[in-house]
């Protein structure tokens, strides 16, 4: 068995800071609570003994520069070099966010800790203070249980920004769908069903039809003439059967109060505004994630059938950079996606398994359980057919593959590769073989960056796909034109 730290979850950069000094009594932590308008901060050595008591700090410039000098006095008072000095405190906030940026960008090393775990630490968990919440910081500090490389460093803070902004527009998106089909239930009861009207929900031509004096009785006063010259620029597929279907379909409904109509088309003319402007919203955050992801190690996942330009900047910002994480069976953990397990009772105790755990990072988690579930359906024939073998065997197959995946994932991102299936990754597997798959994928990993509007970008010479393309064709003598 392979000799392990007991302290698995221990931050390295602390660890090392530890082992450089001389003795605990060497080391100053400053744990810090965050707060909108005062932090509150205290000085205490390696081994826990206060070295000064908790006070206040401004979140301001000035207040950094404060913090810097109290720490330069006592350091000096108490012989500690500068090199043995680190800070920390809970995950922070927005408000707090440039206070920390800004001690980092003086090469303060600013560790972060699990709030919850800092509750734990507390000495009493019937009261919440600043000064016992200062507490639990330092002990996790003093343990070296601290998160100093944060996934959303450089170019992959960018990318969580930009994928997580987009994935609350979606979520308003949904509320405003929803909103406009309670609307359109009462104003045109049926419309929104493809399968009556004959018009696809939410398309434009459906958004046309919406957006200004909506109601059976307009549709059914068009001109037959207009109204599929119209669906046709808006590019509905077979408009004269489409709005044949959908004014024969305007005569059968129920309509409305003629005293409640107007209020209704105003209501529902505002929220088709709204929806429109959140869909050209997205669009644009979908071309700068694509633009963003086209600079990291992310972009080989675009390599794998079944994932798209979306999922694979959502798995990747939320990993961050692939070299400073923790190893895989964290990662694992960290994306909720594997089951709590309990045995007892010596070698001969049976093992349970329970549920995946509640605490974990639940934006990956829902990228990597939805990657998975393309998969599935989409992506790879090995992967399609293990997902076909656990579900038709009583298990989760979207987890199963999901944890896959995030192998795959990890692997790609370090070295740089596109995924290639078993038989191609062989030693025996010949170069003929190999340049015939390139040739075979390249146009679908192609097209899902030219509908992001980023080929260009994605492929140029200093990206890693497009120092990964110059590559293959010199090493296979094959053209993967753009």
């Amino acid at each position: 068995m392979k000799k392990r730290n007991i302290f698995q979850n221990q931050s390295q950069a602390i660890l090392s800071l530890f082992e450089t000094a001389d003795n605990r009594s060497s080391v100053m932590c400053v744990p810090i609570d965050y707060a909108k308008r005062d932090h509150t901060v205290m000085f205490c050595n390696g081994n826990g003994k206060i070295l000064r008591k908790p006070f206040s700090v401004k979140n301001s410039l000035v207040g950094k520069d404060y913090l810097v000098e109290q720490i330069e006095r006592s350091r000096h008072y108490h012989g500690i070099q500068l090199n043995h000095i680190f800070m920390g405190g809970e995950n922070i906030g927005s408000y707090a966010e440039n206070f920390v940026e800004a001690l980092r960008s003086d090469d303060w090393l600013v560790a972060g800790v699990n709030a919850y775990d800092a509750k734990v630490q507390r000495e009493n968990l019937q009261a919440s203070t600043d000064c016992l919440d200062l507490m639990g910081i330092a002990k996790l500090l003093i343990t070296c249980r601290g998160n100093c490389f944060p996934a959303q460093s450089g170019v992959y803070r960018n990318l969580r920004m930009l994928v997580r902004h987009r994935r609350k527009l979606v979520e308003i998106t949904t509320e405003v769908k929803n909103r406009i089909h309670t609307i359109v239930d009462r104003l045109f009861p049926g419309f929104l069903n493809e399968h009556k009207s004959g018009i696809s929900p939410f398309s434009n031509g459906s958004l046309w039809l919406m957006k200004d004096r909506f109601s059976p009785q307009q549709i059914r006063r068009k001109k037959r003439s207009t109204l599929i010259t119209a669906l046709r620029k808006q590019g509905t597929n077979k408009s004269d059967k489409a709005a044949d279907k959908l004014q024969h379909y305007a005569v059968k409904v129920i309509n409305p109060q003629k005293d409640f109509v107007c209020t209704l088309q105003n209501v529902l003319t505002q929220h088709i505004r709204h929806l429109i402007c959140l869909l050209e919203s997205i669009e644009q955050l979908e071309n700068e994630i694509a633009r963003t992801l086209a600079h990291t190690q992310g972009a080989f996942l675009t390599s794998i059938r079944g994932i798209g330009i979306v999922l694979a900047a959502g798995v990747c910002a939320e990993i961050g950079d692939p070299n400073k994480q923790k190893p895989l069976s964290s990662l694992v953990s960290y994306s909720g996606i594997i089951p709590k397990v309990k045995q007892t009772g010596g070698k001969e105790g049976q093992t349970r398994s329970g549920k995946v755990a509640k605490r974990c990072n639940r934006i990956l988690k829902d990228y990597v359980v939805q990657s998975a579930a393309h998969m599935g359906k989409h992506g790879p024939d090995d992967l399609m057919m293990d997902h076909k073998r656990r579900s038709s065997s009583g298990q989760h197959a979207d987890f199963g593959i999901a944890r896959r995946y995030l192998r795959m994932t990890m692997s790609l991102m370090k070295n740089s590769q596109t995924y290639l299936p078993g038989y191609l990754r062989s030693a025996g597997c010949k170069k003929e073989e190999r340049a015939e798959y390139y040739l075979m994928t390249w146009h679908n990993m192609r097209e899902k960056w030219r509908k992001a509007n980023a080929l260009k970008v994605a492929f140029s010479k200093e990206m890693p796909l497009g120092t990964w393309r110059n590559m293959i064709q010199e090493l296979y003598g094959i053209k993967l034109g753009l």
